[in-house]
């Protein structure tokens, strides 16, 4: 097999996993600490505005940032203290490390 078709191959593969891939699936992973910069977030247990409460997080609690929706709508996160798990408005949660500090007064 030459070496173009090696990489065709590879990019079809590559092609037909993004096509299976569920719709409220994490496309961007990792994990690293983020803290709720909101006064209140809603964690959902699913990504989505009617999915069931998990649980709230208030301000400048930590959590555990896991990844984000295909369309970067929706962060996966865990919070610290309490261990609740779901999926919060991306624009609730701060995760670059020099936005940890604190933000109330």
């Amino acid at each position: 097999m030459r070496a173009g078709t090696r990489t065709l191959t590879a990019g079809i593969g590559v092609l037909a996993v993004l096509a299976a891939w569920p719709a409220g699936a994490a496309a961007v992973t990792g994990e690293e600490p983020c803290r709720i910069n909101t006064d209140a977030a809603v964690i959902r247990q699913a990504p989505s505005k009617n999915a069931a409460r998990a649980g709230i997080g208030y301000r400048d609690q930590t959590c555990r940032f896991h990844g984000y929706t295909r369309d970067v709508t929706w962060a996966h996160i865990t919070m610290k203290n309490s261990g609740v798990d779901g999926w919060v408005n991306r624009d609730l949660i701060s995760t670059a490390k020099e936005q940890l500090a604190p933000t109330g007064p």
